[in-house]
């Protein structure tokens, strides 16, 4: 099958996927217009990206596209919500550039803990200035809070642990008994976590309920010498109310990974203010930018394109449904024959029934199959569609289970 990979990916990775027959298109520096013109030209069926956005013009340049594929564990930079739309399925690598992230984030840490940045610029300006650093406070003892202790989050909290420090941790989805089995101790809301934590570090994806959640009022609990550090997404602050929070917080600091506007080339200008303040301290979206990440990426990234090339396997998809809601359910059991189980789907096309789950199992020797299909619709008539699918050649069982 036809493959783009569009931004830098490993050199085995992409061997690998030749070797398995699959025709790739390396194109790591396309972006804009180009980008668009070469997913019309080539028509992959899977599409390979890691800071690539993958816009509407994008997706809908290529007719033939089933799969996007982000070579990492966000995916903001894609329009899931198309995707859906057009049945194109979206799958990222979660887990893979944890570790990556975890040591930057340690690294924004350390670094503004110990104004290492500011040292070093004076050491470059021929400056000798011990006095000026005997107040850093250490990280020993400390209170990190984690927003959040799903992959990234957990090493960043071994990491803390190492450090003797003291590890606090909000999560929706994880209980507290999870949470204390890492070292952490679980905190049941944010606000909470705002007033206790002495650094805090935000490990949430960027959705609905967390977009902006760093924000006037969050800010407002925080104790006055709090450092604040993201290496996750720009979009989970306001910036303009972190840049209000320094110039008027003498002790507060931020250390970001992420910022909002960044350029979609790898090298360009950027003008942005919360980047110049000058308590902050920054790197340019480098998180998972380590050969070992990139190189775990790589595989996860060629073992879901070898699954997907074999079988049509979908691994780590991100757009499934997981709440389908269905109102009726019916059990069919039937001999393994062709055109069976179009038969027994006809029945219910027939009645005007919709359907939205369809589970069909094999049994050993391929001569007996079992569906099981959920649907909505009007089943005033159910004694007489059990009935039609009764008297189907083959049907061994018909079972209305609601």
């Amino acid at each position: 099958m036809k493959i783009i990979v569009a931004d830098a990916f490993s050199p085995n990775g992409l061997e690998e996927m030749k070797a398995m027959g699959h025709q790739v298109t390396y194109e790591p520096k396309v972006v804009g217009d180009d980008f668009v013109k070469l997913m019309g030209d080539i028509k992959p069926v899977v599409l390979i990206v890691r800071s690539k956005k993958v816009t509407k013009e994008v997706i809908d340049a290529d007719p033939k596209l089933e799969m996007v594929i982000r070579a990492g564990a966000g995916f903001d930079t894609i329009d899931v919500a198309h995707c859906s739309r057009k049945g194109i399925y979206v799958c990222n690598c979660p887990g893979k550039n944890s570790i990556a992230v975890a040591e930057l984030t340690m690294g924004l840490m350390t670094a503004i803990d110990r104004r290492i940045p500011e040292g070093d610029k004076l050491l470059k300006e021929g400056k000798w200035a011990k006095a000026s650093f005997a107040d850093c406070i250490g990280l020993k003892g400390r209170t990190i809070g984690l927003l959040g202790i799903g992959n990234v989050g957990k090493e960043v909290a071994k990491r803390c642990l190492a450090f003797d420090m003291k590890v606090l941790a909000w999560d929706v989805f994880l209980t507290k008994e999870t949470i204390e089995s890492m070292g952490a101790t679980k905190v049941e809301t944010v606000e909470e976590l705002a007033k206790e934590s002495d650094i805090l570090s935000i490990h949430v994806p960027a959705v609905k309920e967390t977009i902006g959640m760093i924000n006037k009022k969050f800010l407002s609990l925080l104790k006055p010498n709090v450092v604040i550090i993201n290496a996750a997404r720009g979009n989970l602050v306001v910036e303009d109310d972190v840049i209000e929070h320094l110039d008027k917080t003498k002790g507060f600091w931020y250390g970001a990974d992420v910022f909002l506007n960044e350029p979609a080339k790898k090298e360009a200008p950027f003008d942005s203010k919360l980047a110049k303040h000058p308590k902050v301290v920054g790197s340019h979206h480098v998180g998972a930018s380590t050969l070992e990440a990139e190189t775990a990426i790589g595989i996860e990234a060629v073992r879901m394109v070898k699954e997907y090339g074999a079988s049509k396997k979908v691994n780590n998809c991100v757009n499934l449904a997981m709440d389908v809601k269905t109102t009726h359910c019916i059990s069919v059991k039937y001999v393994s024959k062709v055109g069976a189980l179009a038969g027994i789907l006809a029945v219910l096309d027939k009645h005007g029934l919709k359907i939205e789950e369809l589970k069909n199992e094999v049994f050993k020797d391929r001569m007996a199959c079992v569906a099981e299909i959920h649907f909505t619709g009007d089943v005033a008539k159910k004694d007489e569609i059990v009935g039609e699918l009764s008297k189907l050649e083959g049907a061994m069982d018909v079972t209305f289970v609601c």
